[in-house]
């Protein structure tokens, strides 16, 4: 049992279900108040729409399980117990629910919905359709090559330079250039997505960074604080340098200090969420299919406003909507 949860649960007060939907073979519930909740009293059916497989094989888009609803808050989170034998504590947006007259109907169209992509149920097609995507989405951006990926977790440390600032100490004849070492918590787009925030302007970058390696783990910000203590102590950070995280290095130096971090097991209380799809994705999905997506000011404030327009339908109707 995810303890954590438990205790929450014991303190706040659990909703009581006003009544329940069940729309196109998903099921939802309500309170009194009109929110979503879970049900507190009775375990429900459910489908992940995440994908949860760096916590276990079988644990993709489209897995079915069952609540254990005395660790719920009713609200934000639940433990379940997957057919597969594994037993999480799932945020409530990783999973929707389902009726279990047609739970295999539409766990079969969640996989097929996902086939040949990075969440494809089948973990050798995934596997490789996830490397595409990384080249895709992120190769104009740096320069992967020769990138390492090691480790095991949900979080991903990562070390780039530029190929000048490389090729410069050895020109000089040094060992040491400045690399930058941070992490990422984000599930989707992990350490690649992270790096890619930080190229603001493209236009404002003689070359591409080059990504020297990604470590996964279980806790990105212990790991970090370990390699930027050991390179401290060395008196290696650059106290120049603009960002906070950038050392005097070298890969082979940072490969052999993350080695030698103390790295920690899954935090069996860890409420997890699991990979989705990215905004990005999302939107070209939406525009192959003939949406369009316009963006505007609202006006007299500093908000941005997305609006969706979908295709017509077979009667004519072109639903649109507003975010």
């Amino acid at each position: 049992m995810s303890e954590g949860l438990a205790v929450a649960a014991k303190k706040t007060r659990l909703p009581t279900i006003h009544h329940r939907d069940v729309i196109e073979g998903y099921v939802h519930t309500y309170d009194h108040d009109g929110r979503l909740c879970l049900d507190t009293k009775n375990p429900e059916r459910l489908v992940l729409i995440h994908d949860l497989r760096v916590y276990g094989d079988g644990l993709h888009i489209g897995q079915l399980g069952w609540t254990i609803p005395e660790t719920t808050d009713g609200y934000k989170a639940v433990d379940v117990l997957f057919d597969t034998g594994h037993r999480l504590c799932v945020n409530r947006y990783a999973f929707e629910r389902v009726d279990p007259a047609t739970e295999q109907e539409m766990a079969n169209a969640l996989v097929a919905k996902f086939r040949n992509s990075r969440f494809d149920s089948d973990v050798s097609v995934a596997h490789a359709r996830r490397k595409d995507w990384i080249a895709d989405t992120y190769g104009k951006y740096m320069s992967l090559d020769q990138t390492s990926q090691t480790g095991v977790g949900d979080q991903e440390l990562y070390a780039f330079t530029f190929p000048s600032l490389r090729e410069l100490a050895g020109l000089k004849g040094q060992e040491h250039f400045p690399v930058k070492i941070g992490f990422s918590k984000n599930a989707s787009e992990g350490a690649f997505g992270r790096i890619r925030q930080q190229i603001v302007e493209l236009a404002g970058y003689p070359e591409r960074p080059e990504v020297l390696s990604v470590w996964r783990t279980w806790d990105g910000r212990s790991l970090e604080t370990q390699v930027h203590r050991t390179l401290r102590k060395s008196d290696r950070k650059i106290p120049t340098s603009l960002g906070k995280e950038w050392f005097l290095t070298s890969h082979a130096e940072v490969l052999q200090i993350v080695r030698q971090c103390a790295l920690p097991e899954f935090p069996v209380d860890r409420v997890v969420g699991g990979a989705d799809e990215t905004l990005e994705e999302n939107f070209a999905a939406l525009i192959a299919n003939g949406a369009t997506v316009e963006f505007g000011m609202v006006p007299g404030s500093a908000s941005v406003s997305i609006g969706i327009r979908n295709p017509p339908d077979p009667d004519g109707q072109s639903p649109s909507y507003a975010i």
